[in-house]
């Protein structure tokens, strides 16, 4: 079970875009002997790509997962994040406030 969802609320802790709070749009994830997970955040990260002679191609651009944490409402902070594993399956929540990420 991954710990960060398409769709998750998170807060950028690292970078130009500090303190900013966003959802994520993508999981870019790379398998190899060394597991990394990057995440596309929506307006984080905006990049400029020129396609032509003065023509950009602005996009959001993969940042670590390190460098998010997921937005705890109740807390109103950002938190990390831990699995409970229960009789019927597993869930995520907040190390912060110990309840339950909404799914």
């Amino acid at each position: 079970m991954k710990k960060i969802h398409i769709g998750d609320t998170v807060i950028v802790t690292a970078g130009k875009w500090k303190w900013t709070t966003s959802t994520v749009l993508w999981l870019v994830e790379k398998k190899d002997a060394r597991r990394w997970l990057r995440v596309i955040v929506k307006w984080v990260n905006i990049v400029k790509s020129a396609k032509k002679w003065e023509w950009y191609k602005e996009f959001e651009a993969p940042i670590h997962s390190s460098n998010i944490m997921l937005w705890d409402e109740a807390s109103n902070a950002g938190s990390r994040i831990g699995i409970r594993e229960w009789k019927n399956g597993k869930e995520r929540f907040y190390k912060k406030s110990w309840k339950a990420v909404a799914a």
